[in-house]
């Protein structure tokens, strides 16, 4: 319950009466710097770029880095139209592999059992409560 109310106040900060307008990169980043708080105990890079440039129309969202770790960068398909519940739950769900980027738990499956934690965990903690 204080993890939402946290999130909550944190994303009233943040954002203005737009809120049932499409997702905008300010919105993404709103919503990212958020859920980092809440979810993931601010441990994820607070300089991620966010945008909605993704071409590649097999995937509605896709994390990359560089290997240094100096660059992490979060794109959205627009093609695929989503609603803000889905871009949230989708920025959900690339957190997590930025997660396992930013620990260097990556696995050679993408959507592996640590990155299946990751979900459960967000799951158990209420951060897709009312957006599915």
């Amino acid at each position: 319950m204080l993890k939402k109310i946290t999130l909550t106040l944190l994303l009233s900060l943040t954002m203005t009466a737009k809120q049932l307008a499409p997702a905008t990169p300010d919105w993404l980043d709103a919503w990212y710097r958020g859920y980092n708080v809440v979810y993931f105990t601010n441990e994820l890079p607070q300089t991620v770029m966010i945008s909605h440039n993704l071409k590649d129309d097999r995937f509605m969202a896709v994390t990359s880095y560089d290997f240094n770790g100096n660059f992490y960068q979060i794109e959205f398909n627009i093609k695929y139209g989503p609603s803000p519940k889905q871009e949230k739950m989708t920025l959900l769900h690339e957190q997590c592999h930025l997660e396992q980027l930013v620990t260097g738990q990556m696995e050679f499956e993408d959507h592996g059992k640590k990155w299946q934690a990751c979900m459960h965990r967000l799951a158990n903690e209420g951060a897709f409560e009312n957006l599915w």
